[in-house]
């Protein structure tokens, strides 16, 4: 705000002026000073009686050929229509002078003035910027000092931190303008209520649908029938070009209160749809939270925790079509996997209930993971994971590990629930694209019941080990209530040497250990319900689409820049085993035997079985320190002694067959008219569970009122037969 004060021309035609203190005046001062001969730069003389006007709002403008002539009143009616505002929008006008670079426009003597500015600093073309007014402060308290005079602000002779700060601009400012004049036109009906919403919202005020179908939308105020209020739209859609037209607007408020508050109950999916649409394109991982913060910053609306969350879910569907459309989809799917993807090699089975035409289950690899994971470990993690979809189900992967200690995705399963009868089918197809390879696979997996069946039925001969996170997540339940976080960390600990000790000697030791700490009946009971070669490092035998795609992209340019003959994380642990083996020496006992010992213990290394009597040698299939040092002493080549699977060469081949991507374009042309129903989901009653389903071994044992045995059955289905009863 300004403050405005008497002062006398000093030159040229001799008048009382009134002009701003603060930012004229001394603009004014120093341009008479200088002297008509003092121009600045690309200013050119003109005439004082008229003045090319360019008024900008918005990236839009207009031009006006202005004479003093005029009042501001006129001009303040001119721009309003010009750019559409209605009689509620506040606005102001800005323009600059070579003196000064903001001199207000808001009056009938900043408007004489503007003819001056130009006669004095001799312009004949001003930029004036229209502003629109978000808000005004009901803090600020003002004083009149004349009648021409405007309002002195109180923020210019306070304290920074007693100043009100400056007015922020959302993107939201511009919904106001959205519906002006009747005869306005909007593509479709469907953008019309769109803006008619945002209207509503940024004008502060509710509305109810009087008529609202394919043709015809008429709103009026929701206060017509409380305060007789009169504000109305009525609009229908042209048959010619399927625009819609406003017919009738009045957008005079006759109720009780406009208030634009910081939420507003129409402000929901559909608005915050369309506001956050190309950022969930670009990031689909965005949160509910995340948007909320990011709607109130950009938009300074509050938004509910459902509102972002609904309005994601309808991004997406734009995006990538319904959930339930998606599964008629899988037809097409199938055929365009197998045209791109190598089909001889690549492996698509979708199974679908012949009676009902409902999805039951589909298994998938691609030719380029199947090929690629004979250059990989032969190690599969198996495992299933719950569907986040609208329609949950579950997820049945098979994972292997590639030479660089990385994780390498082989085929996956969606069907509707981890059962016995999908890892059949599951383990089936996958045993298909295994037994071409010719080699013996090592799993790794939890202990489900549906899956431990399934397995002993399809790999009987595959060796079979069992996670220890779960197992120590059962062996911990075992002491519930039964000592405090300091003995079953304890406990844990020695767990930990048990499950790892490579050899048996060491295994019984450590066995010893833990019996004494965690109690000798706790610890039988638990071994005995698991044998020891599933989790016992001691007893293990010696037979030891997008995101996929983009991995396995990534994963084959980063090898091709590795200069070592290993993977840099195995090269990582070459180093370290060979500064573990310079405390050793070294003792020929025959050709291909060698002793390595140190100040305390001695090992038996042997070339020709590739064995250390420490038994790491074979349970990491890479030499250990004693036999680096056996290697090294013989002064032969490390590199011959380690697995393939651990070399560079063998993980570019791993990833150097791609994925193929898919071509969408073509889709309503497919030969497949499959119309395959969704899998059939009821929200189950009660609270969402916060933990995972507890796998076998880890329910809690109860004992049989008919047989008298502990297991995970009752009375009531028992299946022991009779006359063992007896």
């Amino acid at each position: 705000m300004r403050v405005w004060e008497p002062r006398a021309w000093t030159g040229g035609d001799q008048m009382r002026v009134w002009e701003p203190r603060a930012r004229v005046r001394e603009d004014v001062e120093d341009g008479r000073r200088r002297g008509s001969g003092s121009r600045g730069r690309g200013w050119r003389r003109s005439t004082v009686g008229s003045l090319c006007v360019q008024f900008v709002f918005s990236g839009n403008g207009f031009v006006l050929l202005l004479n003093e002539l005029m009042n501001y009143s006129d001009l303040i009616q001119s721009i309003r229509k010009r750019f559409k505002f209605s009689s509620n929008d506040s606005f102001h006008l800005e323009y600059s002078s070579p003196a000064c670079s903001s001199v207000y426009l808001d009056n009938e003597y900043d408007f004489k003035m503007l003819f001056y500015c130009a006669k004095i600093y001799h312009m004949d073309n001003v930029v004036v910027t229209v502003v629109k007014d978000v808000g005004k402060s009901c803090s600020s308290t003002s004083v009149v000092v004349d009648d021409c005079a405007e309002m002195i602000d109180e923020n210019d002779y306070l304290g920074d931190a007693f100043k009100d700060g400056p007015q922020k601009f959302f993107l939201s400012d511009e919904w106001g303008s959205y519906l002006s004049h009747a005869r306005q036109k909007f593509e479709s009906i469907a953008d019309f209520r769109d803006k008619l919403r945002k209207f509503a919202v940024q004008s502060g005020f509710h509305y109810v649908l009087s008529r609202n179908d394919s043709i015809y939308v008429n709103d009026v105020c929701a206060n017509r029938d409380v305060d007789h209020c009169g504000w109305e739209v009525l609009g229908s859609v042209a048959s010619i070009n399927q625009c819609f037209y406003i017919t009738r607007f009045n957008n005079v408020h006759t109720c009780r209160g406009m208030i634009r508050n910081r939420s507003h109950r129409q402000l929901g999916s559909k608005i915050v749809r369309t506001c956050i649409e190309s950022t969930v394109c670009l990031n689909l991982g965005l949160k509910p939270r995340e948007i909320m913060s990011n709607f109130k910053s950009t938009y300074g609306y509050e938004i509910s925790y459902k509102v972002p969350s609904r309005a994601k879910k309808r991004c997406v569907e734009k995006m990538y079509g319904s959930e339930c459309d998606s599964f008629s989809m899988l037809s097409w799917f199938r055929e365009v996997v197998l045209e791109t993807n190598l089909g001889k090699l690549t492996s698509v089975v979708l199974e679908v209930d012949e009676s009902t035409e409902r999805f039951k289950r589909v298994f998938v690899a691609y030719a380029g993971q199947i090929q690629g994971f004979k250059f990989s470990l032969p190690v599969l993690y198996i495992d299933g994971a719950f569907g986040k979809s609208k329609y949950t189900g579950q997820i049945l992967a098979a994972t292997g590990r590639n030479g660089n200690k990385g994780f390498f995705p082989l085929a996956l399963c969606f069907c509707d629930s981890e059962t016995e009868e999908n890892w059949l089918f599951f383990f089936k197809n996958l045993k298909a694209l295994l037994e071409p390879q010719g080699r013996i696979i090592t799993f790794i997996s939890d202990r489900g019941v549906g899956l431990l069946k399934a397995f002993d039925l399809i790999f009987p001969g595959n060796p079979h080990l069992y996670c220890y996170h779960h197992l120590r997540y059962n062996f911990s339940r075992k002491y519930k209530n039964k000592g405090g976080e300091i003995v079953v960390a304890d406990v844990l600990q020695k767990f930990f040497k048990v499950a790892y000790a490579s050899t048996e000697k060491s295994f019984y030791f450590h066995l010893k250990n833990l019996r004494d700490e965690g109690g000798a009946a706790t610890i039988d009971e638990f071994i005995r319900e698991i044998p020891l070669e599933h989790w016992c490092s001691a007893f293990f035998k010696d037979q030891t689409r997008m995101k996929e795609m983009k991995m396995m992209s990534e994963r084959s340019v980063e090898s091709k820049s590795w200069t070592t003959k290993l993977t840099p994380k195995m090269k990582k642990r070459l180093k370290e085993q060979l500064d573990r083996s310079r405390m050793f020496r070294v003792i020929a006992s025959h050709e291909n035997i060698y002793e390595v010992r140190n100040d305390k213990y001695s090992y038996s290394v042997n070339f020709s079985t590739r064995t250390c009597s420490c038994v790491k040698w074979q349970i990491n299939c890479f030499s250990c320190a004693h036999a680096l040092a056996a290697i090294q002493g013989a002064r032969l080549d490390m590199y011959d002694f380690i697995d393939p699977y651990f070399t560079a060469e063998y993980y570019r081949i791993c990833y150097s067959f791609p994925i193929a991507p898919l071509s969408n374009v073509d889709a309503s042309c497919s030969s497949t008219e499959d119309f395959i129903l969704p899998l059939v989901t009821k929200r189950p009653t009660g609270r969402p569970k916060s933990k995972r389903i507890a796998s076998a071994g880890e329910k809690k044992l109860i004992r049989c009122g008919r047989c008298n045995k502990m297991g995970h059955h009752n009375k009531k289905n028992c299946t022991e037969p009779f006359n063992m009863l007896l």
